[in-house]
């Protein structure tokens, strides 16, 4: 497969197309996006499943990288040949970011999936400056919320309210400086693929933005004793895009949305390259879904100028085929893929392999 250039997986429904987009997913990602829990995904009288391949460092050195998950939930990661204690350290060498059936949720579901769209950002571009106040953050959080919960005294609550400020307030900071980097990134391919440039990210932080947060985590006192929680944080931020001060969500076809989050991954990769000189990996599962003639062209090209390795499965290949004939100097291989069993079916010249890169 090519470390860098489009690598188009075609196949009937239900040959294996998505399923080897999840093993790449789950080597960056220790988990699916598809199966909630790991023994959903181990073979009937199996106990567990095991998943190797190889990444390629930017000097070109090629080194082993495997995930092994049992039934009963243990998880063993190797890479380099060294066993690693967690997967944050894997995911650290792996950016993956996969657009499928389900990403319009983005839009249409709880913040939560967009706040970790932006704390993905963060983790990459920041690393251990966030990680550790994204941890310390939700550590503390947890016991101010436990103290509310069980009602205990004023001066417990106000010693893990300075720890929540605190962390809150770095973790706010970082997504407000994120969100500041990535919104000209996002314009230009938005107007790319939209062609609209009146973009703009809306961050609500998690409280009413005229107040700092200090003056409201120490006024919510009563309010947060009689719920039980805390109401006001970083936990609660959220964002909204709007294209001419209207939100998308309100007038977005099913497909200007999935090019829009496909701009909105793309630009998070332009900015990782740019800032911490890793390159990403895309995941499009049936990338012609929902998307005409023209618009797939437009992405494709789009996908085509990234120093990035693309995986897109199709069920018709001749869909893919005709974008690809307009951009003929495009690297491009293309697999189909028949009862789990892959098979390169037309094949250029390798290009050489950067950090993060997969190959078979």
């Amino acid at each position: 497969m090519h470390a860098k250039g489009l690598n188009i997986i075609c196949g009937n429904n239900g040959s294996g197309k998505t399923s080897l987009l999840e093993a790449i997913y789950y080597l960056g990602a220790g988990k699916s996006f598809r199966a909630a829990v790991a023994k959903q995904l181990i073979r009937h009288q199996t106990d567990k499943f095991s998943i190797f391949s190889q990444l390629i460092t930017e000097t070109e050195r090629l080194f082993p990288i495997g995930i092994e998950r049992e039934k009963q939930g243990r998880l063993r990661i190797r890479m380099d040949n060294q066993e690693l204690t967690g997967i944050m350290e894997l995911a650290s060498s792996l950016p993956i970011r996969l657009i499928h059936a389900q990403s319009h949720t983005l839009f249409e579901s709880g913040p939560v999936f967009r706040r970790k769209y932006l704390d993905w950002g963060l983790f990459y571009l920041f690393n251990e400056n966030f990680l550790g106040n994204w941890r310390h953050f939700g550590r503390s959080l947890r016991q101010r919320n436990s103290i509310l919960r069980n009602k205990r005294s004023l001066n417990e609550l106000k010693t893990w309210t300075a720890e929540v400020l605190k962390y809150g307030s770095i973790l706010d900071q970082l997504r407000r400086e994120y969100i500041e980097q990535l919104t000209p990134v996002m314009c230009e391919v938005t107007h790319l693929l939209l062609n609209s440039t009146n973009i703009k990210i809306d961050y609500q932080p998690g409280w009413d933005s005229n107040q700092d947060f200090a003056t409201v985590l120490n006024g919510d006192e009563q309010e947060a004793y009689h719920l039980g929680y805390t109401p006001y944080g970083p936990h609660r931020a959220d964002f909204d895009i709007t294209m001419d001060a209207i939100s998308v969500k309100h007038f977005l076809s099913r497909g200007q949305q999935k090019l829009l989050i496909c701009a909105m991954m793309v630009a998070q990769g332009m900015i990782l390259e740019k800032c911490a000189n890793k390159s990403l990996i895309y995941l499009i599962d049936d990338l012609p879904s929902e998307l005409d003639e023209h618009s797939r062209r437009k992405l494709i090209s789009l996908l085509s100028r990234q120093n990035a390795q693309v995986f897109i499965t199709s069920i018709d290949s001749k869909t893919i085929s005709e974008c690809m004939s307009h951009y003929p100097g495009v690297l491009t291989k293309v697999f189909h893929v028949e009862q789990g069993e892959i098979k390169e079916v037309i094949s250029e010249s390798n290009l050489a392999g950067s950090h993060g890169c997969i190959t078979t």
